[in-house]
């Protein structure tokens, strides 16, 4: 089988789209020949002999030109066509895949349902989703529910625990409004004030930049929060970072934290779930997922406060059960092996 893979970029050291190199790979071994079409500019180094990248100029007006003599000239090749988050992408292809008969597949995850997504339902024959909190849309279309795709082999080695000074709570991803890391700082203050049993006891580290020019301002405003409120000593903004750095955050972390209300499964939980770590999210994609003393019913910080404490005083055996069942849910129903292979299974179905 030969398939198109359309995405946004492929680098394996950018912190947003590192992972996209993992599909890669993932997809090389399950296809007979794999053609990776990026829009931006992208760095691929040691791709599979069996993956061909094909670029596009970077500016826009000639990109879109080139763009349609690629999908003409490529979309005869393959047996499918496999386009990644970005509703555009299957509206761009779509034209072609039409023209050609061949099938077009579209992975989302996000509850946003924009006029994109709903103008790619004319063009996309299945969708691709890790749960229903994560694809919203209304279609007649088949809707996948996959699971997420988490390379599992990269966290195989994060089994040990490490012993810290501080409880080190964690946070990782896109720093927006949507996110409420200005929730964890809302906390961290209220520790140094009203909990002085705790104050020298805990530290978040947080992982992650703006994904939009637009978010920039919100991100400084919460590095000069920490600054005024003297919150320097307890609250680390690390900035953006590749994923094989972020690794070693989630192995040296005691307690994962997502505030985020994006409604769909954060990669990142699921991360740090396989990282034989305890999560704390109020997401409410989560919900049906995890136990019940990890979900957050609610963002208000003394009640937030009382459930890091609860997870710090957590006896261990309760501790090693909880992390037993987080990794066991993130292998079996968020594997990145068995999402690909149902993934190309779509196309056999023809």
């Amino acid at each position: 089988m030969k398939l198109l893979f359309f995405t946004r970029k492929i680098n394996r050291n950018d912190p947003k789209a590192g992972f996209v190199s993992d599909w890669v790979e993932k997809l090389a071994n399950e296809v007979g020949f794999l053609y990776i079409l990026v829009w931006q500019k992208s760095k691929a180094e040691n791709l599979p002999k069996n993956v061909k990248l094909i670029e596009l100029p970077k500016n826009k007006i000639l990109r879109l030109w080139i763009l349609k003599f690629k999908l003409f000239k490529y979309i005869p090749k393959v047996d499918g066509v496999f386009t990644h988050m970005m509703p555009i992408y299957p509206i761009l292809a779509g034209f072609f895949t039409k023209i050609f008969r061949k099938k077009l597949v579209h992975w989302y995850m996000h509850k946003s349902v924009d006029w994109k997504l709903k103008l790619s339902n004319w063009f996309v024959d299945e969708y691709v989703s890790a749960s229903k909190e994560s694809f919203r849309l209304k279609t007649k279309k088949p809707v996948n529910i996959f699971g997420h795709g988490i390379n599992i082999n990269k966290f195989n080695f994060l089994n040990k625990q490490v012993e810290n000074e501080n409880f080190n709570i964690l946070s990782v991803g896109r720093i927006s409004p949507t996110k409420n890391i200005d929730t964890l700082i809302k906390i961290a203050e209220q520790i140094q004030l009203n909990n002085p049993e705790f104050r020298d006891k805990y530290i978040f580290q947080i992982v992650g930049g703006p994904g939009l020019v637009s978010q920039q301002k919100y991100y400084l405003d919460l590095i000069e929060e920490v600054k005024e409120k003297d919150l320097n000593n307890v609250v680390d903004f690390i900035g953006p970072l590749p994923q094989e750095e972020i690794l070693e955050y989630y192995k040296n972390c005691d307690l994962f934290i997502n505030l985020s209300d994006t409604g769909s499964i954060d990669k990142v939980v699921l991360e740090a779930m396989v990282s034989n770590k305890l999560v704390l999210t109020s997401n409410e994609a989560f919900k049906k997922i995890l136990p019940s003393e990890l979900f957050c019913e609610s963002k208000d910080v003394e009640y937030l406060i009382d459930k890091i404490k609860e997870m710090y005083s957590i006896p261990e055996e309760k501790k090693k059960e909880l992390q037993q069942r987080l990794k066991y849910e993130v292998i079996t129903n968020h594997n990145l092996d068995n999402l690909v292979k149902k993934i190309v299974k779509l196309y056999e179905k023809n």
